[in-house]
C-alpha cells in the first residue's frame, strides 16, 4: 500500500505524486523506481534511459 502522504487525486483519479517533479500522476501513468513513483520526463532524467519507439501525430476526431 502506498503511503497516503504521496498520493493526490489532482489528475482526477488516485494517484501518486512523481518524486522528483511533484506532478500529479495515475497509477498507469507512474514508473517505480528504486521504491519512489517517476513520471516519463523524471525516469528518463534519472535512468539516462529513452524512449524505444518516436510518438506519432494523431488528428482529433471530434465525435459530437
Amino acid at each position: 500500500m502506498p503511503d497516503s502522504t504521496k498520493l493526490s487525486t489532482a489528475s482526477g483519479q488516485l494517484g501518486p505524486v512523481c518524486a522528483v517533479t511533484g506532478k500529479a500522476l495515475t497509477f498507469g501513468e507512474a514508473i517505480v523506481l528504486d521504491g519512489e513513483y517517476l513520471c516519463m520526463e523524471a525516469y528518463v532524467e534519472k535512468t539516462g534511459a529513452s524512449p524505444s519507439t518516436e510518438g506519432k501525430e494523431v488528428q482529433d476526431l471530434n465525435l459530437d
